[in-house]
């Protein structure tokens, strides 16, 4: 399945992602046990074997909240190694999301997307001395945080061979995970994973994974997206126009968002920030979906970066570029087959 890995990736660049998890310590936070039951799914075979008792986490620290649920750092009792993993939870009656994304991460094995290890179902004591049941996603750590987080962390927009390497990995991500005939639908910098590596042909010190795949769609389903209207899967700000105004879903939705993201990496803002306006909020649905307007790109960055945008931020899909153009393109220099 993985063709993409074993034709372009360096062996020794996975191998490092492996290694800097093994590597990594459990923090000495307070910590809280989740508990099996007799119902709870036995996550030992897609753990490829390392997991004898799967269903007994302790977290040691919060990562995030969503409207899925929260993501925890967590470590599997028992395990000498101590070896950090994410655990999104969620209520099992609420749920349906992280269902969704363990089927679809389910069959996607490539080191540019955030790898999945199974599921759980078990319950957990509340603070009240209750218990609650819960769906527990196991996904690869992530220890960099976010795309986003890095962003504002600098201050603003980062340096033009850092988005190049950023951008590069985020489309090897993408040429991935469409060849298995998924759509993301929410590509930002919120939704993209950074590794710390070692790696002298990693400058910027980061592999680059895509992850959370809640409204991921695959082509042909009985949800794609066929034009009846207007569909609210994924970010407003990154969606593509005829997304937002026709809910049509297809490929090239992916690379509209991929390109606001670049854009977001020099600018330091979001896409369309110079249509805010703090006295009155705006009508995206029209601005995205029906006007004739793209994100303002810059005349300060290269050439060769603008070229690349606008070839990404094209209203008509058809005429958007693909993956396997944009590898191409003189702003990477990356001669991908």
């Amino acid at each position: 399945m993985d063709s993409l890995s074993n034709s372009m990736i360096p062996p020794s660049e996975n191998n490092d992602v492996l290694q800097q998890q093994r590597s990594s310590r459990n923090t000495k936070n307070k910590n809280k046990r989740i508990r099996s039951t007799k119902e709870s799914i036995n996550a030992e075979e897609t753990y490829e074997g390392e997991v004898k008792n799967s269903s007994s986490w302790i977290k040691s620290g919060f990562l995030a909240r969503g409207a899925y649920g929260s993501v925890y750092i967590a470590t599997r009792k028992g395990d000498k190694e101590e070896k950090k993993m994410a655990i999104k939870e969620a209520e099992i009656s609420h749920a349906s999301s992280l269902m969704h994304e363990n089927k679809i991460l389910s069959r996607l094995v490539s080191p540019f997307v955030v790898r999945c290890y199974g599921h759980e179902i078990a319950r957990e004591e509340t603070l009240f001395g209750g218990e609650r049941t819960n769906y527990n996603l196991i996904l690869e750590y992530c220890s960099g945080q976010s795309l986003t987080h890095l962003i504002k962390k600098k201050g603003g927009g980062l340096w033009e061979k850092d988005v190049k390497s950023f951008a590069k990995d985020i489309l090897l991500g993408l040429q991935y995970i469409h060849r298995e005939n998924i759509i993301h639908c929410d590509v930002k910098p919120d939704n993209i994973f950074l590794i710390p590596v070692d790696n002298q042909t990693k400058p910027n010190g980061f592999v680059t994974k895509i992850g959370d795949f809640g409204v991921a769609l695959e082509k042909g389903s009985v949800e794609y997206g066929d034009g009846s209207g207007h569909d609210e899967r994924g970010t407003t700000r990154y969606m593509a126009p005829e997304l937002i105004s026709h809910g049509i879903v297809d490929y090239s939705v992916d690379t509209w968002a991929f390109g606001c993201t670049v854009l977001e990496m020099f600018t330091g803002q979001e896409p369309w920030e110079e249509h805010i306006d703090l006295n009155d909020s705006v009508d995206w649905v029209s601005l995205i979906g029906q006007s004739c307007f793209v994100p303002y790109i810059p005349d300060w960055l290269s050439e060769e970066a603008q070229d690349f945008l606008k070839r990404c931020l094209v209203r008509e899909a058809g005429e958007r570029w693909g993956i396997g153009a944009l590898m191409n393109h003189p702003f990477l220099n990356l001669d991908v087959e």
